[in-house]
């Protein structure tokens, strides 16, 4: 068979450089027949599993920082709310002891700010000592600082700044205090019921925010190396863009983690598994059949035909299919590869290298 086709080496040992001279008697000989490649615009892979998530800063979870009592649960499970809606209402014995606290230190605040007053007008006038003046000062000081923390401590306890405001003002502290959401969102979770005893740090509701929606899956690491950011994800009818690419693999399957954000969300399920599909635009992507393709140590070829043969050409597979690969190759619309009796033209390249 190699008697039938003459070789001419266009690069010493590199299979990719290589021209083979054939006849078109030879051709129809050996039985080789050409077929037209077909230029691909976008590749997909798949399908993968894709989970439908928010992201963390979306999710709120409303705890109660004081020990109190639940008065009142304004809402229902799965209930749709609005940024400033009412959620609940809390009656707590510790945070009318802060509220204590901070009504003493602004009495001790507004007499320190006298003291002070006064001690750097005598310092002034030569009556009192430096030394007098800076303690006053010092003591100023300290007191606005226990203000301060006795105001942050309020506020993380579900009192907004009009509260603060009126409490200042009138000295007379607010016995129950109404939560309001932060977000619009859906109430996922609701873990008291009305009149019970909660502790500090117990967790009463989780809400879901009216946030951006993300898709999470895995896909090989094979697969993910083609990928960039702004490749689409194809999922029930709708679209996501990817805008994160893991470079950590898990050792155990050797996949890496792929985050696609969601276009339209409506109608989507938070931690549903939803089957996927990634395309990507490509502009040098082609296909090819399998029979096309032939393999030597291990590295992908094909056989590009010229006017005199064929060109043996180097490739990148990109997919694989059931009856065509998807191959990146220096190739061009309207030209051929060999399709049929790819053997006979191997070993004619193989033969070279010996």
């Amino acid at each position: 068979m190699r008697l039938l086709i003459n070789l001419l080496l266009a690069g010493v040992g590199a299979f990719a450089s290589q021209n083979i001279e054939i006849s078109p008697k030879q051709q129809s000989d050996l039985g080789i027949k050409v077929q037209e490649i077909t230029v691909i615009d976008n590749v997909a892979y798949g399908p993968f599993n894709a989970l439908a998530v928010l992201d963390k800063k979306d999710i709120l979870s409303l705890g109660a920082n004081v020990d109190a009592v639940v008065k009142e649960i304004y809402v229902g499970k799965f209930a749709s709310v609005k940024k400033g809606e009412k959620l609940i209402t809390l009656k707590s014995n510790a945070l009318l002891e802060i509220q204590r606290e901070y009504i003493d230190a602004l009495i001790q605040n507004q007499n320190s700010v006298k003291d002070y007053e006064r001690n750097a007008k005598l310092e002034k006038e030569g009556i009192i000592s430096k030394k007098i003046f800076l303690v006053s000062q010092q003591l100023r000081r300290s007191s606005d600082l226990r203000v301060e923390l006795s105001a942050s401590q309020l506020l993380s306890n579900g009192f907004t700044k009009a509260m603060l405001q009126k409490l200042s003002q009138t000295h007379k502290p607010i016995e129950e205090v109404t939560l309001y959401s932060t977000i619009n969102a859906t109430i996922f979770e609701i873990n008291v019921n009305s009149g019970e005893y909660v502790q500090a740090d117990k967790n009463l509701m989780l809400l879901y925010g009216d946030g951006a929606r993300y898709l999470e899956l895995d896909v090989p690491v094979d697969v993910a190396q083609n990928l960039f950011l702004g490749d689409t994800v194809l999922f029930a009818s709708k679209e996501a863009s990817i805008v994160a690419i893991s470079n950590i693999a898990d050792p155990k399957n050797q996949s890496v983690k792929i985050r696609a954000h969601i276009k339209d969300a409506k109608g989507v399920f938070i931690n549903k598994i939803y089957s996927a599909n990634i395309l990507k635009k490509v502009s040098t992507a082609f296909k090819v059949q399998k029979s096309s393709l032939v393999l030597s140590d291990n590295k992908p070829y094909i056989f590009k035909k010229t006017p005199t043969g064929f060109e043996v050409l180097l490739v990148t597979i990109i997919s694989e299919r059931e009856k065509c690969y998807i191959i990146n190759a220096d190739l061009h619309a309207g030209e051929s590869v060999a399709a049929t009796s790819t053997a006979a033209l191997l070993s004619a390249m193989e033969a070279l290298d010996e």
